[in-house]
């Protein structure tokens, strides 16, 4: 699920990682909502990260395939998010890396806000369920 978009944000083209990026605030998007019902987690915390993950999204321009990812199903627990929050961390760090470079010195803003995004959906993810915790 995730490894093609990792691979696609560790790349030096805008266009591939903003793709990427889009597509890792997509599914965990949808992760999110999904979490949002599960009995076991924080319905609460789970729409901070849809909400945090649509703004993201909303600040990118949609990615050239068109076709989304498949969310998968996470592994019970908090265990079972950290695939999905690790990807959201290498979201963080492939935008502020292009955030950093002259060539895209003029999105710089824009790119530190979403990577934002990013970084603060992760930290809420991981407090969507307890340790020991069940997926539905």
């Amino acid at each position: 699920m995730t490894q093609p978009t990792i691979t696609d944000l560790a790349d030096s083209r805008i266009d591939v990682v903003l793709g990427a990026a889009w597509d890792a605030f997509d599914v965990v998007g949808r992760l999110a909502d999904t979490l949002a019902l599960d009995e076991d987690g924080d319905e609460m915390q789970a729409m901070l990260v849809g909400i945090k993950c649509a703004e993201g999204r909303r600040l990118l321009p949609p990615p050239e395939h068109g076709r989304p990812l498949e969310t998968g199903t996470p592994g019970p627990g908090r265990g079972g998010l950290e695939p999905y929050a690790a990807l959201l961390r290498h979201t963080d760090a492939a935008l502020r890396r292009l955030a950093s470079t002259p060539e895209h010195a003029n999105d710089a803003e824009q790119l530190v806000l979403v990577a934002a995004h990013a970084a603060t959906a992760a930290d809420l993810l991981m407090t969507v369920r307890q340790d020991g915790g069940q997926a539905s």
